[in-house]
C-alpha cells in the first residue's frame, strides 16, 4: 500500500463579500497538532479513540495526515484534548508562551477545583522567589 503524506483537500469558505474561495487543509499539520496534544494529555491512541468513538487505527491515520476526518470527529477530538479550533487551523505557530499556557491548562483541566486553586497558589509562591 502506498503511503500518503501531506494530504490537502479543498475547503469552501464563505467570505464577507459573498464570494466563495477555495482554501486547503493541511492534514499532516493538523494530525501533528492532534498527536502533540494527545501526548501532552498523556493519552494513548487507544484511549483517545475510545473517548471519541473511533478506532485506534483511525487516530493513527489522522495523526500521520493520511486520512481526512469529519467536522464532528474533529470537534470531538478538540474538546477531548482541550484545544481550540483556531489553534488547529492557525497557520501561525503558537508562541512559546502560548504553548506553555496550553500545556499548563491541559495538566490541570480535569482536576478538582480545590486542586486547581492549590496549584495556582504553589505557582504564585514559586514565582515570588524568581526575579
Amino acid at each position: 500500500m502506498k503511503k500518503v503524506t501531506n494530504i490537502k483537500t479543498p475547503l469552501a469558505v464563505q467570505k464577507p463579500e459573498n464570494k466563495i474561495i477555495i482554501e486547503s487543509i493541511d492534514f499532516a499539520r493538523l494530525g501533528s497538532i492532534i498527536r502533540e496534544a494527545r501526548i501532552n494529555q498523556q493519552f494513548t491512541q487507544e484511549q483517545l479513540s475510545e473517548a471519541i468513538d473511533v478506532t485506534p487505527a483511525f487516530i493513527g491515520h489522522i495523526e500521520r495526515g493520511e486520512r481526512s476526518l469529519s467536522l464532528v470527529t474533529l470537534v470531538k477530538i478538540a474538546k477531548r484534548l482541550n484545544i481550540s479550533m483556531d489553534y488547529l487551523f492557525s497557520d501561525i505557530k503558537p508562541s512559546i508562551n502560548d504553548k506553555i499556557i496550553d500545556d499548563f491548562r491541559q495538566l490541570i483541566e480535569d482536576r478538582p477545583q480545590a486542586t486547581k486553586e492549590a496549584v495556582l497558589d504553589i505557582v504564585r509562591t514559586a514565582l515570588r522567589h524568581f526575579k
